[in-house]
């Protein structure tokens, strides 16, 4: 059976790739603290999450477009996508705004100051009770 090689990465893809590493560390290094904050939260940012995501129009390079979060909020956002959109973290196409990290910054601290439990969203093994 004949192999085919797959297709290099794209000049374009390949200089996009390489800003977005750079935005990536500038970011993490820039904002030092888990902005969604989330039960459960290390509150150290190893992730940098795209409110609106490529596929719906939003920009991996865009400071207004991302926040920085800790793995075990990264991982329970990406999980949970009605329960992002409902708070926030993500947005459909449509839905954007120009302070929309505030928004979801905000809804974080609503979030993580409620009494939201590990029954709420059915999951304890991540919620601290």
């Amino acid at each position: 059976m004949k192999r085919t090689r797959l297709n290099p990465v794209s000049k374009k893809r390949q200089q996009v790739n390489g800003l977005r590493r750079t935005f990536v560390r500038d970011l993490l290094e820039e904002r030092m603290v888990c902005e969604a904050r989330i039960h459960g939260c290390t509150w150290y940012p190893t992730d940098v999450h795209e409110i609106k995501t490529r596929a719906r129009g939003g920009s991996i390079i865009d400071r207004e477009n991302c926040l920085a979060l800790c793995r075990a909020c990264h991982t329970w956002i990406t999980e949970h996508p009605s329960w992002a959109l409902e708070n926030g973290f993500v947005v459909h196409a449509e839905a954007l705004s120009p302070d929309m990290r505030a928004a979801a910054r905000a809804r974080a601290m609503w979030v993580q100051g409620s009494a939201v439990s590990a029954e709420t969203y059915g999951n304890s093994e991540f919620y601290d009770d």
